[in-house]
């Protein structure tokens, strides 16, 4: 990934989950919001492999983002009517979801003919480990600094 591409995926993930973060409290607005969102995304990160609208493999990468979507409501509902708790994992299934796209669809432009989705239950398990991976830095940050 060239540098290029690593400030893109950056600025999306702090947006996405901004968005994350203010729409939690309403089921699946959120990733109605997203969906446009990251298509954009992809068109952004499109253009920096210089591909043309014709080029892109739009068909993958709208499979993988619905996928990814999807994924995200699956691992956001177990935790998404906990007040506080929600608002933070959607933001942080956003900004992971977003590194995530944001990795897959420079693979899929830098070779648009091998482009393949990416399933649901793949992206369950990154999802997963990247919230998991993020409470526990928060437990440890917050042990370590006791109030």
């Amino acid at each position: 990934m060239n540098d290029a591409v690593k400030t893109i995926v950056q600025r999306n993930a702090v947006v996405s989950a901004v968005i994350g973060a203010v729409l939690s409290p309403i089921p699946l607005i959120d990733e109605i919001v997203l969906m446009p969102f990251y298509l954009r995304f992809a068109s952004k990160i499109a253009s920096t492999h210089q591909l043309e609208r014709g080029q892109t493999p739009w068909r993958p990468i709208a499979q993988t983002t619905f996928n990814g979507l999807v994924a995200r409501f699956a691992v956001n509902v177990t935790v998404g009517f906990i007040p506080g708790v929600a608002a933070a994992t959607n933001a942080a299934s956003a900004a992971a979801l977003t590194a995530l796209l944001g990795t897959y669809f420079d693979d899929a432009c830098a070779d648009p003919a091998g482009a393949q989705p990416i399933g649901v239950k793949a992206i369950v398990g990154v999802l997963r480990d990247k919230l998991t991976e993020a409470v526990a830095r928060r437990s440890t940050s917050s042990q370590s600094h006791p109030a």
